[in-house]
């Protein structure tokens, strides 16, 4: 009886390559400002510290101290991030978009729905704060200019028939604005149906606005 083949031996796993300093850096530097974010949306700007955020990111006080020295640096970090993070998800948001009659509708129930996420109450969060914070005022003033000049760009292509690219911004700018609004003034209600009573209201008078912005076209026309 002949002996049984020797098995091979495992394939060795390639060796992982090693992480960069520059990579090291930028993933301490994400999860530093995730976690500032989630404190933001858990306890609010003005009990947000940089002790509470290293714990929660899991790194030591020093190695936050070292990308962020100050609590001030951090919360513009936060405000730049949060930043980059809603400029990408509307960008997505819009790109599900569709031409049709349905395009403005459907663009009103995306923002919507966008203004529901993390992100986006964060932001809201700090744009309250702002208000008797000068240096946060600026920083949030600055970005939201590149956030909503993100936005108008991507709904350049998003025109429809009878409505012009630069009348579509109008009305989504207004829509962003609008529920800015909407929900801070709901917040004290947000867990309630509130919100969502105001925006059906809301909504109807966008409707509104669009179809008159897209009869005086036509009227123009």
């Amino acid at each position: 009886m002949s002996a049984a083949p020797h098995a091979s031996p495992p394939a060795a796993r390639p060796a992982r390559p090693r992480r960069t300093q520059e990579q090291r850096s930028a993933e301490t530097q994400a999860k530093v400002m995730d976690a500032a974010i989630e404190c933001l949306l858990e306890v609010g700007y003005g009990e947000t510290t940089t002790q509470m955020v290293a714990k929660r990111a899991g790194v030591t006080r020093g190695a936050l101290l070292h990308h962020y020295p100050s609590r001030e640096d951090l919360v513009a970090g936060a405000v730049r991030y949060l930043a980059v993070k809603r400029t990408e998800e509307a960008l997505r948001t819009f790109a599900r978009l569709t031409q049709g009659e349905s395009l403005i509708p459907d663009a009103l129930d995306l923002l919507w729905a966008l203004y529901q996420g993390p992100l986006f109450t964060a932001a809201i969060e700090l744009l309250v704060a702002s208000r008797t914070d000068p240096a946060l005022a600026r920083q949030v003033e600055a970005v939201e200019e590149v956030v909503v000049s993100s936005i108008k760009a991507a709904g350049s292509a998003m025109a429809l028939s009878g409505i012009s690219a630069e009348s579509f911004n109008e009305l989504v700018v207004t829509a962003m604005d609008a529920i800015t609004g909407l929900l801070i003034r709901c917040y004290p209600a947000r867990d309630s149906d509130r919100p969502e009573r105001a925006w059906a209201r809301l909504r109807t008078h966008l409707l509104v606005l669009a179809h008159a912005q897209v009869g005086r076209a036509a009227n123009a026309g």
